[in-house]
């Protein structure tokens, strides 16, 4: 108790010596518009400690208005004074409410106010104040004195070139009244190190890497390994207009989370990720072009592995953060019909080796998808049968099957009639860490004719025909009739899986396919001889896009043909098509073919 009583004593003196020295410059007067220097005085006189704040909300929109202003910019001096005026003011707020929203923003807003001046006096004044708020925000002593010996290292420089900096006399004086809270051991040295890092990073000549705000040609995939880059939707329309965020999905566990921002039209979007630092957790950023989040909750407290998502305006586009507990793989790519961003995060490194060509596969966790639910039927046979009923049929009798046979533990993403999203269950299966995932579904047909077993995996496009795209279609819960042709979805689809850096994934998936395809088959046979075999297909399906584990969709049989209805409905079918599930996963298992 005592020493927390210190440490607080401590940042207390430190804010009081900040506060009396780092006052916000702002710019030193009106500048081009009028609607830059109104925005721009109002800040500054709310800055006054002597002026009232408005209710929370108006302040924090001034300090947005003030941040888009800065973004604009093109004077990189100005840029920095007006990033400075909307982290002060906002960083006033947080001391006054104490909401961690206020002191993270005003956090990015001291950091790029950094850059801007990147190598100057006011850089090393944004970076101070950040420092100082880094410390005040962890309650913590020798927290701030990291941030600022850290500070002092990356603005050394300016030593030889003004050595009366009073930014670096300042930096001084603090560290030298938290000397008590300087780090020993080795700490120290680990903190002599980053040091080291912070001052050749500082004198590298500036880059994009800077702001991770580096971009590449336009994959449509981005991934951890990729560095920053620009996503752009191919074969699909670009927005004329402003975009809408119209809502944004999240699901999170310990191990990983999956966070899905659905959007009025498709839209270009930059995606960059960042170190924990100065406080800040790791975090993962989307920049998409021309959107408006209005509606959108600007924070909103997850849990797990993404312990917050943050929105915020930027000029001509809308960030989202994804604040992280700790640094994690990321994967982000887009779904196109509705469009909609994907943002995958997993503590699991993706899978990179090939395929085993002999000898035991690990499986200990498999995850299994009964297709539709709740409100959405999926498809209806003749007599009214639903697809939704059947699958979830089969899903429970795969599950004590794998755990009475093979021991395996078995994720069921629905264990009875709800509706759970398309993008959800891949994400369930994630962050279960599940080694295979089967998705289950009963086909259907125009015509009724069509009979028999089917299976589909996400690759490249092999099969061009109409009919695989036209059931992605449905099972994707796109209308046939939509603005998108359904073998043009696939096509896009396809492009996205060939780009999503999981060429080992799909060759593992196409190994479940096939021995999911021939058990399912010698399982139907005996009892049934005249089921059809049409193979092992890749489609575009949505549910299948981002798993991290080999993953097929299996189609057990036509509920919309009169005779497979009939057998969907016989609980000596449902099993063998369970069996026949079960089978395939042992075979895979064993490492057959």
């Amino acid at each position: 108790m005592v020493q927390r009583s210190k440490a607080r004593a401590a940042l207390f003196a430190l804010f009081l010596a900040a506060t009396s020295s780092c006052a916000a410059k702002g710019s030193d007067g009106p500048r081009d518009g009028v609607a830059a220097a109104t925005d721009a005085d109002r800040a500054r006189a709310l800055l006054e400690t002597s002026a009232p704040l408005p209710p929370r909300v108006e302040v924090v929109a001034l300090c947005d208005a003030v941040a888009v202003l800065a973004s604009k910019e093109a004077n990189a001096d100005e840029q920095g004074r007006l990033y400075r005026l909307a982290a002060d003011l906002r960083a006033r707020v947080w001391r006054l409410d104490r909401a961690d929203g206020d002191a993270r923003e005003a956090l990015e807003l001291y950091a790029a106010s950094a850059r801007a001046a990147r190598g100057k006096e006011a850089g090393c004044e944004a970076d101070r104040a950040r420092s100082i708020l880094s410390g005040e925000m962890q309650a913590d002593a020798t927290a701030a004195y990291r941030h600022l010996y850290l500070a002092k290292r990356k603005y050394g420089s300016l030593a030889e070139s003004s050595p009366d900096s009073p930014c670096l006399a300042a930096i001084d004086r603090h560290l030298a009244m938290a000397v008590a809270h300087r780090p020993t051991g080795e700490e120290l040295a680990a903190l002599e190190r980053e040091g080291d890092r912070a001052e050749t990073l500082a004198k590298a000549p500036v880059s994009a890497s800077a702001e991770a705000e580096g971009s590449a040609a336009a994959p449509v995939v981005a991934s951890a390994g990729a560095g920053d880059v620009v996503v752009a939707p191919t074969g699909l329309a670009p927005a004329k207009g402003p975009v809408k965020i119209t809502k944004i999905e999240k699901y999170s566990g310990e191990g990983g989370g999956r966070v899905v921002i659905h959007l009025s039209e498709a839209t270009s979007f930059k995606v960059g990720a960042l170190d924990a630092d100065g406080g800040r957790d790791a975090r993962i950023f989307v920049d998409i072009d021309k959107a408006g989040a209005k509606g959108v909750a600007r924070e909103t407290e997850v849990g797990g592995a993404i312990k917050r998502i943050r929105t915020g305006p930027r000029a001509d586009s809308t960030r989202i953060v994804l604040d992280l507990s700790a640094k994690m793989h990321r994967r982000v790519f887009y779904l196109p019909q509705p469009f909609r961003i994907v943002i995958d995060v997993s503590a699991r490194a993706p899978e990179t080796a090939a395929p085993t060509a002999g000898g035991p596969r690990t499986v200990k966790r498999v995850a299994i998808d009964a297709g539709h639910g709740g409100d959405d039927a999926g498809a209806v046979g003749p007599t009214g049968l639903k697809e939704k009923d059947v699958t979830l049929d089969i899903a429970k009798r795969v599950a004590p099957l794998l755990a009475d046979e093979l021991k395996i533990e078995t994720l069921l993403t629905r264990d009875r009639d709800v509706f759970v999203p398309l993008d959800e269950r891949t994400a369930r299966a994630n962050a279960f860490h599940a080694d295979l995932f089967v998705s289950i579904h009963c086909n259907a047909s125009e015509t009724g004719e069509a009979r028999g077993v089917e299976v589909f995996i996400l690759d490249e496009l092999k099969d061009t025909s109409r009919a695989p795209a036209r059931i992605a279609a449905l099972e994707n819960g796109v209308p046939v009739s939509g603005a998108l042709d359904p073998a043009a979805l696939d096509a896009e689809m396809a492009s996205i899986a060939n780009r999503l850096g999981s060429g080992q994934v799909a060759a593992s998936s196409r190994i479940l396919g096939l021995l999911l395809g021939r058990a399912t088959m010698a399982s139907l046979t005996q009892k049934y001889p005249d089921t059809s075999d049409h193979g092992l297909k890749s489609a575009g399906f949505y549910v299948l896009a981002g798993a991290e584990m080999p993953a097929v969709l299996f189609e057990t049989s036509f509920i919309s043909n009169p005779e497979d209805e009939s057998r969907l409905a016989k609980a000596d079918y449902k099993q063998k098509l369970a069996d026949g599930i079960v089978n395939a996963i042992r075979a895979y298992r064993e490492g057959k073919k």
